[in-house]
């Protein structure tokens, strides 16, 4: 049986406002930014080149599936699958506008010659506070996707940050609880069914409702059951990052893998995964040295990719 290598990876692609909207009310970051024609090209420009680059090394391919955060509307996937730098790929994209506050959403682009997506979902959750007042933040997007026969299903994340702590937290354990419980249906259905949620978890590996909720665990031979092992644990100790806070690393960009993946023996294997953190994608910072270079701090334009590196799996399928 031939084997073939592929990347799957993820990317918070910093406030990836389109030029243009269908809404009413234009969520534009002209309106606080200084957003433009020409700087929104750029980006597109940027990022593509970046997400062509993810993995070459390994699979001298462009990637299999891509999920994204931070993203608008279907313009900016648009505009990025057409581009030059992704042309040759012959992607197609997913993303479904949630209520979130910032209009930001999470999506995805994948090879439509080599993955065929049989289910796309977002599930959202509203949110009550005591006076019964709704809010809202992004849909975790749900996919159920074949390559090469085989069944791989993907829950793609931006959880909310930490910033209003109480708010927050309680809002970060409900959506973290929901994908548990998807999770564990798909296992209950099919023990040998293959799942991987990725994306921005806001927090570390390390943070006890991420490892007590999703009950994930750091070593591949921990996974028995409906655990999910977290190859990111391993980086964290290694002191690698995939953004900067407070000028310290962190590694909130996380991918998680059902028992499934883990085993030569099957269709589909995870070989490794890691922190996209070429010399390309980093800005030097004095006394500190290269930080991902991002795209404004602040309301400051600095003309970068993302204040966030990318992360990336290689699979043998």
């Amino acid at each position: 049986m031939n084997t073939n290598l592929g990347t799957i990876a993820f990317y918070n692609v910093e406030n990836f406002y389109a030029d243009r909207t269908l809404k009413e009310e234009t969520f534009l970051p002209s309106n606080f930014s200084k957003w433009k024609e020409k700087r929104y090209h750029l980006k597109v420009d940027k990022i593509s080149f970046a997400i062509a680059k993810i993995g070459k090394r390994d699979t001298d391919q462009l990637p299999l599936l891509v999920g994204l955060a931070e993203v608008e509307n279907n313009f900016v996937l648009e505009d990025l699958i057409n581009h030059t730098n992704l042309k040759e790929g012959n992607y197609d994209y997913i993303l479904h506008e949630s209520l979130d506050e910032r209009n930001i959403n999470v999506g995805c682009i994948y090879r439509k010659d080599l993955i065929t997506i049989n289910k796309s979902e977002p599930i959202r959750i509203v949110f009550k506070n005591q006076l019964g007042e709704k809010s809202y933040t992004r849909d975790i997007l749900y996919l159920e996707a074949d390559l090469s026969g085989e069944t791989i299903y993907f829950f793609i994340v931006h959880l909310p940050s930490k910033i209003d702590k109480e708010l927050n937290q309680m809002k970060r354990k409900i959506l973290l609880t929901k994908i548990k419980s998807r999770v564990d249906e798909l296992l209950s259905e099919n023990p040998k069914a293959k799942i991987m949620v990725m994306g921005d978890f806001n927090d570390t590996p390390s943070n006890d409702d991420l490892r007590e909720i999703l009950d994930t665990r750091s070593k591949k031979h921990e996974i028995i059951h409906h655990e999910l092992f977290n190859p990111m644990v391993e980086l964290m100790n290694y002191k690698r990052g995939s953004l900067v806070h407070q000028k310290q690393w962190m590694l909130f960009d996380q991918m998680l893998f059902s028992k499934e993946f883990l085993t030569s023996k099957n269709a589909i294997e995870h070989l490794k995964t890691d922190i996209f953190d070429a010399s390309f994608l980093t800005t030097n910072v004095a006394k500190y040295g290269a930080f991902p270079h991002r795209s404004f701090i602040g309301s400051k334009y600095l003309g970068g990719y993302s204040d966030h590196f990318p992360i990336y799996t290689i699979i043998k399928y």
